[in-house]
């Protein structure tokens, strides 16, 4: 955990942009410090979900954290959203995957064009239903940092006036679309309605009820009770946690998928998408949403994945399990397979795999850990942390990518396994 903590802090430090300097997409003049995805140059802008990946481990200060709070809310469109080019459309209060250092959004994965023509629809054509609870946790942690709710309180900018930001938060999480019956998020498969379910999937289309943006879902209305608590509000933090405890029960019911031998795992989308999601199944268990029958049975499940072979590769995660009805490869990807979100094995999910694994085998969850820190350690010449890897194809990419050890580092310190 030392050393892990090391990596993290000196990757993360890589990824500084201050004030008024230019990188490859130009310079950035947003007046506040930006913290991009990683050092090594390949996402020369500002992600929402990557900047939360960096919290909860103390490597971030209270004050950075607010100038990103104030640069995500400046580009919250009002009530009637953002209609764009090619039938894109951004809902209402909706934030976005990215922002450009100049300080303009861009709503869909895979372009930097933060004008009226942001793609075709390839990404989706409502933005990631991810960030949104993204946001929300960003302004948790600031909360956590400074154990005061002054930041609840003041105003900010914002594309449709001058709320507060616990308003810009509440207006947030209600931008993303959900099930009336369940309160899961959903992805519509209509032509026009689609979106990508959170940023590490967002070269592969999933449809019906979506299991990890409902995580984040269930992640922020927990946050939002904390924060409304804080202020003093015991009637919204109320409603919020009713909306926790109804998704407490539905994500068992909605994506628990029982085998053999007390064993089970989480489905990744009730549409296209429906495989054995590894990746959300150890987060669902860190979050600690499951009923503890459930929990076990799944920490159960992901240990027979592990012990099997080929959902870990130097201490990383594969995403699916590697054959299967289940497992193999997404439906539709645009990625191939073995490679980045579609085969590629990542280290930013190692720390809920490690959590969940602890549960049912400590050693094997040790063993996780120290490899995941033996593998970056030795490849760190070349590079390492890397986004993704798989040696079997002798293929890596992205060099420096902050989420591979910050945030392992932050969930083991999230789960009590790790020491502040």
């Amino acid at each position: 955990m030392a050393t892990l903590q090391q990596l993290a802090r000196e990757t993360v430090a890589t990824a500084e942009v201050k004030p008024g300097v230019g990188i490859a997409n130009g310079v950035n003049t947003t007046g506040y410090v930006l913290r991009l995805p990683g050092g090594g140059g390949a996402y020369p802008a500002f992600w929402v979900r990557d900047a939360a990946m960096m919290l909860g481990g103390g490597l971030i200060s209270a004050g950075e954290i607010e100038g990103w709070i104030r640069v995500i809310a400046a580009v919250q469109p009002g009530p009637r959203g953002i209609s764009l080019k090619r039938g894109l459309f951004v809902p209402g209060y909706s934030i976005p995957d990215h922002i450009n250092v100049n300080g303009r959004a861009v709503w869909y994965p895979g372009t930097y064009a933060d004008g009226d023509d942001q793609g075709n629809g390839q990404y989706g054509f409502l933005p990631p239903a991810d960030d949104a609870f993204y946001f929300i946790q960003m302004v948790r942690e600031h909360l956590n940092l400074t154990g005061k709710p002054d930041i609840l309180r003041s105003r900010a900018a914002t594309g449709w006036g001058n709320p507060s930001i616990m308003e810009i938060c509440d207006k947030a999480f209600e931008s993303v679309a959900v099930d009336s019956a369940t309160g899961v998020v959903v992805c519509d498969g209509a032509e026009g309605g689609s979106r990508v379910d959170w940023g590490f999937c967002d070269s592969v289309r999933k449809t019906g009820l979506v299991l990890f943006p409902t995580l984040l879902r269930y992640r922020a209305a927990s946050d939002l009770a904390s924060m409304h608590d804080a202020l003093g509000e015991p009637e919204p933090a109320e409603a919020y946690r009713r909306v926790a405890n109804r998704l407490r029960d539905s994500v068992g019911s909605t994506f628990l998928r029982e085998a053999v031998d007390d064993e089970a795992m989480l489905i990744s989308a009730t549409g296209l998408g429906r495989k054995d999601d590894v990746w959300g199944s150890a987060f669902a268990v860190s979050e600690g949403i499951l009923s503890g029958k459930a929990e076990a049975a799944v920490c159960r499940g992901l240990l027979s994945l592990y012990k099997g072979g080929g959902i870990v590769a130097d201490g990383q995660v594969r995403g699916l399990p590697p054959s299967g009805p289940f497992g193999g490869y997404w439906e539709q990807s645009s990625s191939p397979q073995g490679h980045y979100q579609n085969g590629g094995f990542w280290g930013t999910m190692s720390g809920w795999l490690v959590v969940a694994l602890h549960r049912v085998s400590p050693p094997s969850a040790s063993g996780i850990l120290r490899d995941l820190v033996a593998s970056i350690v030795a490849h760190r010449r070349e590079g390492a942390p890397w986004e993704w890897i798989n040696p079997a194809l002798n293929s890596c990419q992205n060099a420096l990518y902050c989420a591979t050890v910050a945030l392992p580092h932050a969930a083991l310190r999230r789960s009590g396994l790790a020491e502040p």
